[in-house]
């Protein structure tokens, strides 16, 4: 999606002051507030459900919960939490049943599988790079798939995770841990990527664990 966020509104404006504002009838903060979140919500829902009509019903949803439950909220820095919390729920609920690749994820690529992990020949084949961390995002569990997402695609952290999965931190830096873990693993296994030496011993000592 472009971006929408009117240039030189609100950027200043922390959320709380967005909501309170709203609560008081101030349309254009709500609208600062959709502008603010509208492409991360939009790109969490179209990673989990692969369509983008779905994700931007889901985006809409999520907004219109939102405003519905002005009244309730209560952000205390952040709305993001929140909105992130809804918007997941609201995907899960879409996704297709049996199988499902995660798109776009390519921003997140380089964060899995750092530069330095690759031979300068596979860097030269980006795409197929790409699709590989793809396929093997896709053989997580779904509560593995969704703290990457978050935090490699979005850049939340370890505490907005947890808020927005509902367990405690360490549940989430322990599901990060093994769904990288898993995943150097499988790009071990695929032939498409050629790690270097003292990668792939890693991933072999942790693919014996």
């Amino acid at each position: 999606m472009a971006d929408g966020w009117p240039v030189g509104e609100g950027t200043q404006r922390s959320d709380i002051d967005l909501v309170v504002a709203a609560r008081a009838g101030d349309e254009t903060a709500f609208d600062l507030l959709f502008y603010r979140y509208r492409d991360g919500i939009y790109r969490v829902a179209y990673a989990v459900t692969k369509d983008p009509s779905a994700a931007e019903e889901i985006l809409v949803d999520t907004f219109a919960r939102a405003y519905r439950a002005l009244a309730r909220l209560e952000p205390h820095d952040s709305l993001r939490p929140w909105l992130y919390r809804v918007a997941l729920n609201l995907s899960y609920n879409r996704r297709p049943r049996r199988h499902f690749t995660l798109h776009p994820l390519e921003d997140a690529t380089e964060q899995v599988v750092e530069a330095d992990d690759i031979s300068p020949n596979s860097l030269a084949e980006r795409g197929e790079v790409q699709r590989a961390v793809l396929d093997a995002i896709d053989q997580l569990s779904f509560k593995h798939r969704v703290v990457v997402i978050l935090h490699h695609l979005q850049g939340l952290d370890l505490a907005e995770i947890a808020e927005i999965v509902e367990c405690p931190v360490g549940t989430v830096k322990s599901r990060l841990h093994y769904a990288l873990r898993h995943l150097r693993a499988s790009l071990l296994a695929d032939g498409r990527i050629e790690l270097e030496p003292r990668v792939r011993k890693a991933a072999t000592e942790e693919s014996r664990e």
